[in-house]
């Protein structure tokens, strides 16, 4: 695997490439005939095709975020479905690495911090929106060449921004307790689809972010809808919920976090509408990082 080399003289295996960025929908319906898109949709179902009788299996693949080949591991939990005889996991889920626990969407994350610290010409401030999770513990063992990596929960209403409550940092991204231009890097990871005011929650990253800073985020993204979806907001008698509840796993909760939004093409505009100079969503699909199944990152820069 070749090798490159960074601004602080430490080399690296190559960061997984984007098969394609997008800013509009135009331009990812193009990229859906493409015989790059084809290639990855059709690699990845004969992957699972392959193991389509097998409730788990393996995939080998270079963890980039442990730096290291392993055996990343398939099951059917988080969204696996089949009958007796025939499986399909939910590969964005899965294939995770033995050594850092992270998936599958979790490592390609990981990997884009890692390229990010490495091409930074100074030392930078990172923001993490989860702190009681392995990408976190990863990031603050792993990233040695930073300035400083913080990490934040949601632990509700009755909490002030930036309290400590046993431990753990609260936030509420609508309202940060973060001064001006704080971070060169914040990581959402499936976060703002529980966000009651995505709007508000980007005009707050948009804030603390400084001038040339970037925002990585993840989230569920329904790329046939222009429009976001809002499932449930708060209204004068509590939670109105507009569609039947949803919930995704949660660290802090054994009830989970609802979700207030299914993201469209909107949540491009969104972000710009805050003050980002650029948004972009980028599809990854590299079978020799262990990435499989076609990939949406959103970057947003300021």
């Amino acid at each position: 695997m070749a090798f490159t080399w960074n601004w602080f003289g430490l080399s690296r295996p190559n960061c997984p490439q984007p098969l394609e960025v997008v800013q509009e929908r135009s331009q990812w319906e193009k990229f859906l005939t493409s015989p790059k898109y084809l290639e990855a949709v059709g690699h990845d179902a004969n992957v699972v095709r392959q193991h389509c009788r097998e409730k788990e299996w393996t995939f080998t693949g270079y963890s980039k975020p442990a730096e290291r080949k392993v055996e990343f591991s398939v099951d059917l939990n988080w969204g696996g479905q089949g009958e007796e005889g025939s499986y399909a996991p939910n590969l964005r889920e899965q294939l995770a690495c033995p050594k850092t626990r992270l998936n599958n969407r979790q490592r390609l994350i990981a990997a884009l911090i890692q390229d990010q610290v490495y091409r930074a010409k100074r030392l930078i401030n990172i923001y993490f929106m989860e702190e009681i999770t392995p990408i976190y513990n990863w990031a603050r063992s792993s990233l040695k060449n930073v300035n400083s990596i913080v990490g934040s929960e949601y632990l509700g209403p009755e909490f002030g921004p930036g309290e400590f409550v046993k431990g753990v940092h609260h936030e509420d991204v609508h309202n940060l307790s973060y001064r001006d231009a704080s971070f060169d890097l914040i990581v959402s990871n499936d976060v703002f689809e529980h966000i009651p005011s995505p709007p508000l929650a980007f005009k707050e990253c948009h804030r603390v972010l400084r001038t040339g800073g970037e925002m990585i985020m993840t989230t569920p993204f329904f790329w046939k809808n222009d429009q976001s979806i809002c499932r449930a907001a708060f209204g004068e008698n509590g939670i109105q919920h507009h569609l039947p509840a949803v919930y995704h796993g949660n660290p802090m909760s054994a009830e989970g976090s609802l979700v207030f939004y299914d993201f469209g093409w909107d949540i491009l505009e969104m972000a710009t509408s805050a003050g980002f100079s650029r948004s972009v969503v980028e599809f990854h699909h590299a079978p020799a990082f262990g990435h499989l199944t076609v990939q949406p990152v959103f970057r947003f820069s300021k």
